[in-house]
């Protein structure tokens, strides 16, 4: 019961930091979609996928390393050693990152190509502090220059897009001057040069964190293969307009990505402190958590899918209205995505980042030959279902290794139900009208509280006492 209350008290500091910032961001899809074309929506999303590649298999994913490592000592001088390795290897990267988009540029004329280097670099750079401040138990801090970000980043798009009239370049440069805030405010909050110490940087740990984190970065450009290849194969099959299109389905699918970044960030930092107990209790721990983050995350999509059929008017401008029958099937991918995310930590907390890689593999194999299967029959729906069953055989193939591993065990009688009660909010979405939804939307909201009155009652009861 601590763990949990540690995770509950963790995921809602995250909570009102992230979700609040991504809301915000959220409420911009109306400028976009008025003032920006389709096209260029799809030109931008194409780029930014491109360069979340590149960044995926250059960084090496280092910040989970640092965060990882960091609860290995427990001493401030010692807490600073994974850091600086963790900064060294940043560096190494940010070098690369930089010859490889100079010379790139030399060959093949970019529209916006400085601004889409700073972009990528910003993005990681926030990432790298954010990290550094989790590991030092800064989750207000956290939150709050995540926050910060969106406010930022919101503003000046407002101000460029519809004060000066920029094209979709606002997009990039708003991105950048929002990180920048993020990374001012953490690096100050974390007093982040009193931390950075060349006596402090141990040859072995650097050797032992590159081991740790290669796994990572090639199951991150595996990852890329299951999310971001699906947007280039849908501008390359069917033109960037039909990928602005989706994009914007894509955003909509941040409905999911608000509620589970704060869990998984609030996982994370619980599974690697629990990761020192007997395999007996690691079982019933992820077990039940593994269970009741499937109840959590199939529920909350019952939830959303009505929401965002009532609110989809309002959000998004007509010139974008065929996006709307693109959402569900990317909300079960992106749910698909997050339950595959949140057993991949459990390796990581048990230092085992290779089967990640292979089961990434396989999850991406099938993802491709599903992209290129479906999208020439069902369109852009086919980019969402072949990315559903790409994170499927994921999922699969993890439980199955954990299975062995810590002996989790899935509650397969709620799977079932889940999945009567998905497939008929998909069937309210899809063929349903104004009523049917807003009767189903409370509804959804009702099961969502029966399927956790247990856990509710237990945490009234310890409240009350």
């Amino acid at each position: 019961m601590k763990s949990f209350i540690k995770f509950a008290k963790t995921s809602g500091i995250y909570f009102f930091g992230t979700v609040l910032a991504k809301l915000v961001t959220m409420l911009l899809l109306r400028v976009y979609t008025e003032y920006i074309p389709a096209e260029d929506m799809g030109t931008y999303n194409v780029s930014i996928n491109y360069v979340t590649f590149l960044c995926s298999v250059l960084y090496l994913d280092i910040w989970s390393g640092i965060l990882r490592y960091f609860y290995d000592y427990h001493t401030p001088e010692g807490q600073k050693k994974p850091i600086n390795c963790g900064f060294a290897i940043f560096g190494i990267s940010t070098a690369a990152y930089t010859v490889i988009l100079v010379v790139f540029g030399q060959f093949v004329t970019v529209r916006y190509l400085p601004l889409i280097y700073l972009y990528g670099l910003m993005m990681n750079l926030q990432n790298l502090l954010g990290y550094v401040a989790r590991a030092y138990g800064k989750n207000v801090l956290y939150a709050s220059a995540g926050l910060l970000n969106s406010f930022v980043t919101a503003a000046l798009n407002v101000v460029l897009i519809v004060g000066l009239h920029m094209d979709y370049s606002a997009l990039y440069l708003a991105g950048c001057v929002g990180y920048l805030s993020n990374i001012l405010l953490v690096g100050a909050g974390v007093k982040i040069w009193t931390l950075i110490r060349p006596s402090a940087f141990e040859k072995p740990l650097f050797v032992r964190m590159l081991r740790f984190s290669l796994p990572l970065c090639v199951n991150s450009a595996a990852y890329w293969f299951l999310t971001s290849y699906n947007s280039v194969a849908v501008s390359r099959m069917m033109g960037m307009e039909a990928n602005g299109l989706y994009a914007v389905a894509i955003r909509f699918g941040s409905f999911i990505s608000l509620f589970t970044s704060c869990f998984t960030m609030a996982w994370q930092e619980v599974s690697y402190a629990k990761e020192a107990e007997s395999k007996e209790s690691l079982s019933q721990f992820y077990s039940s958590a593994v269970n009741a983050y499937l109840r959590f995350m199939g529920m909350g999509a019952a939830i959303l899918l009505p929401f965002i059929w009532l609110i989809f008017p309002l959000m998004i401008a007509d010139g974008y209205s065929e996006a709307r029958n693109m959402v569900p099937l990317y909300i079960l991918a992106t749910i698909a995505s997050s339950v595959s995310g949140f057993l991949g930590n459990i390796f990581t907390a048990m230092k085992k980042n290779g089967l990640l890689f292979y089961t990434t593999v396989a999850g991406s194999a099938v993802n491709i030959l599903g992209v290129h299967f479906l999208i020439p029959r069902f369109g852009v729906q086919g980019a969402s279902a072949a990315l559903f069953l790409g994170f499927l055989t994921i999922i699969v193939f993890r439980i199955l290794l954990l299975w062995n591993e810590v002996s989790i065990r899935i509650d397969v009688r709620f799977l079932v139900l889940l999945a009567v009660v998905l497939a008929v909010a998909c069937g309210v979405y899809f063929y349903g009208d104004l009523k049917m939804n807003a009767v189903f939307f409370p509804i959804a909201i009702v099961l969502f509280l029966l399927s956790f009155r247990e856990m509710i009652g237990n945490l009234l009861r310890k409240i009350r006492k």
